[in-house]
């Protein structure tokens, strides 16, 4: 039987199952994980909860009687799984009973205002890293490393650098910066293959993430926030085709008139 809330009490409810939820769809979980963490919230409370989440937005309603119904926006999505399981386990000691209401209320506060636990230092060595694997799995040799390394690093760069630009706007100067960088290697005759350094570089770019979660939505009932992030991932291919594209055409450009002169 659910216990009987204030409506200051289910408006205190509301807004931990939204905070929550936000905390969530911004770092990157699936859509079926934010709705199952919102009733996991409601059951540990003892009130029914209904919520409905979709990429950009959501929507919680607690209560039955007397509902209160709360709706946030998700303007800003990005891939931090640390927060995910920060999350994740909060839920679960609220639900488990070994966190307090109040407790949990201002661990989601901190959990969604801390910052990544990784350095802009520490991303650039990853990425570039990664970008050095890829190249060498590709079949470059050794003196294909060094270009990988370079265009990754300068890959997060642009990210980084250019945040505030609109996703498929971002990806699109990622993908033309990469292939620049890689034509201006061939240009100087550095000794490397073209197309190695560029998918080196773009493969990390990869919408994966999103979308597998596209596929997990859609394999959980989820067709509207399945089909939102299948578009969103199919886009996001199409903005990183579109600036290799670009990039080679200027590269073309570039060395066919240095050869004219």
């Amino acid at each position: 039987m659910a216990k009987q809330y204030s409506k200051h009490a289910l408006r205190k409810i509301a807004g931990l199952c939204i905070k929550t939820a936000k905390a969530l769809m911004a770092s990157g979980a699936e859509t079926a994980r934010v709705e199952t963490t919102v009733e996991h919230i409601g059951k540990a409370c003892g009130i029914p909860v209904e919520s409905y989440a979709t990429p950009t937005g959501i929507t919680v309603t607690v209560g039955k009687e007397a509902p209160i119904t709360v709706v946030a926006r998700v303007k800003s999505r990005t891939i931090d799984l640390a927060k995910v399981i920060d999350v994740n386990n909060l839920s679960r000691s609220l639900a488990a009973g070994s966190m307090a209401f109040q407790t949990a209320d201002k661990a989601i506060d901190e959990i969604s205002r801390k910052p990544s636990i990784y350095s802009n230092t520490v991303i650039y060595i990853g990425q570039a890293l990664c970008c050095a694997g890829f190249a060498l799995l590709l079949g470059g040799g050794l003196s294909s490393v060094i270009p990988a390394i370079i265009v990754g690093a300068l890959a997060k760069y642009a990210e980084i650098k250019c945040s505030s630009l609109p996703l498929f706007l971002l990806v699109f100067l990622n993908a033309f910066s990469v292939t620049l960088f890689a034509d201006l290697c061939v240009f100087l005759n550095l000794g490397v293959e073209h197309s190695i350094i560029v998918i080196a570089g773009i493969i990390p770019l990869l919408p994966g993430l999103s979308l597998t979660n596209a596929l997990a939505d859609l394999v959980a009932g989820e067709l509207l926030s399945g089909m939102a992030r299948l578009t969103e991932s199919t886009l996001v291919a199409a903005a990183l085709a579109a600036g290799a594209a670009v990039g080679i055409s200027v590269g073309q450009l570039l060395t066919h008139q240095g050869l004219s002169v």
